[in-house]
């Protein structure tokens, strides 16, 4: 879901902007600005992932080459994924278990590809290995690598069973794979640093799902509807950050700029923007924004994608020390290109 198609990437660039604090809204703070770049015809690129030690960004599935100083855009190629432009081309991860090598997902062709993207930027993408969903399995969305499995979150409701799953593999034995029974339906798939669990967000039914890898065990975590609803993005974070974090994206009446935190204890802590710009934001992807200089942050992305209520920004969130309150936001807001 959350899906719509595009004509224009942007990229946020350490550069002077008008932006809008927490602190002061009358005062503007200089320090970023939005910059909008032309894309090839594409539908759904909107999950995209730096290829490690190059300057190379796959937003599936267009290659973008970046200047190594600046991160400015060099040039762009794009190549088809899969038999046909239905084949469903989503979710991109960078591999560690196999240095250089990117992990896609193709959501109607119900496969998980490992390619080489190719040393240069209009060098096309080589398959390397092919994984094929087993039944009841149905459409891998979003695909990561934690440890040394892969894991999909099957977006699609199973054929055999009208139920959804989460997919896991071993990278160097596939035949060595669980398939995890979820509600509907799984996204972001994320390990909690201290206990090794792995939480998954389900968007339509507003629930986390938490995996004991050890002994197979799943328990669901319900997002009070007094706080939210549709829990899609998450992160791991560590250091004073550490344990995962996730958004809620809300509904068509909009959201209400919360998102949330799980740590070793399991339990779920959730934070609510503060200034009154953020009040109806549904929140749609977390990443981690810590720094040695800025001490604990987020960076979170704004959806309208779901309601005219909510806005698209991107929202530069800090913490005191303990990481036990918001100490201050700055929104980014920007208007997108469509076809």
């Amino acid at each position: 879901m959350l899906s719509r198609t595009f004509s224009s990437v942007m990229i946020a660039l350490a550069f002077g902007a008008v932006t809008a604090s927490a602190q002061d809204s009358n005062d503007p703070i200089p320090g970023r600005r939005l910059t909008e770049y032309q894309m090839p015809p594409a539908t759904q690129t909107h999950e995209l992932a730096r290829v490690p030690d190059t300057d190379i960004v796959l937003l599936n599935l267009v290659k973008i080459e970046l200047d190594l100083t600046t991160e400015e855009f060099v040039a762009l190629h794009s190549f088809p994924m899969g038999k046909d432009s239905g084949s469903g081309l989503h979710g991109v991860w960078p591999s560690t278990v196999y240095p250089g090598m990117m992990w896609l997902s193709l959501q109607f062709e119900n496969k998980l590809l490992l390619v080489d993207p190719g040393k240069e930027p209009w060098t096309a993408p080589t398959i390397l290995q092919t994984i094929d969903i087993p039944t009841p399995g149905n459409g891998p969305h979003c695909v990561f690598e934690i440890g040394n499995r892969v894991w999909a979150g099957l977006k699609e409701a199973s054929e055999q069973t009208g139920k959804y799953y989460v997919f896991s593999a071993d990278v160097f034995n596939t035949t060595d794979y669980t398939l995890y029974e979820c509600l509907k339906s799984p996204v972001f798939i994320k390990e909690e640093p201290t206990t090794g669990f792995i939480y998954v967000t389900q968007d339509y039914d507003s629930s986390i799902m938490r995996i004991d890898v050890f002994t197979g065990k799943t328990e669901q975590l319900p997002i009070p509807p007094s706080v939210g609803n549709m829990a899609v993005g998450m992160t791991t974070a560590y250091g004073p950050m550490s344990g995962v974090w996730f958004t809620l994206a809300g509904n068509a009446t909009g959201g209400t700029g919360t998102f949330g935190h799980i740590g070793s204890d399991g339990e779920l802590q959730f934070f609510q923007l503060q200034n009154p710009l953020g009040a109806n934001l549904g929140l749609l992807h977390v990443a981690d924004a810590t720094t040695k200089d800025g001490g604990p942050a987020l960076w979170i992305l704004s959806t309208s994608l779901l309601g005219d209520d909510s806005h698209d920004a991107l929202i530069h969130v800090t913490f005191d020390a303990d990481v036990k309150s918001i100490a201050g936001e700055e929104y980014i807001f920007y208007a997108h290109s469509e076809v």
